[in-house]
């Protein structure tokens, strides 16, 4: 059973996301800023554990959520789905055979 907490939670890590899918310039920049993540032509690149930390830091619901947690919360919440209706995706762009170790991107523009 879900706690209030992880409810919130998630609820903040999908409005996170489709806020960098809509390319909200508060969020961008704050992502530009931090060098973990890349910001290329077209997408947004981030590992699970850079994203963690990161919101940790941005967002005081994430600061006492271990990384274990995050994680099942990122694979609980509806991200592909959030993020599409903003235009975007999610994808793994460099696959290490472990989600802590590979890589992943949002992709802007996604017909």
């Amino acid at each position: 059973m879900e706690s209030i907490a992880d409810d919130a939670a998630q609820r903040e890590l999908v409005s996170f996301f489709k806020q960098a899918a809509r390319k909200d310039q508060n969020v961008l920049e704050k992502l530009e800023l931090d060098l973990n993540f890349s910001i290329e032509p077209g997408r947004w690149c981030f590992s699970l554990p850079d994203l963690h930390a990161f919101l940790q830091c941005q967002n005081t619901i994430f600061a006492h959520t271990g990384y274990s947690q995050f994680r099942k919360l990122v694979f609980s919440s509806p991200l592909n789905q959030a993020v599409r209706s903003c235009g975007a995706e999610i994808i793994i762009v460099d696959n290490q055979g472990h989600v802590d170790r590979s890589g992943y991107a949002l992709v802007w523009n996604v017909a």
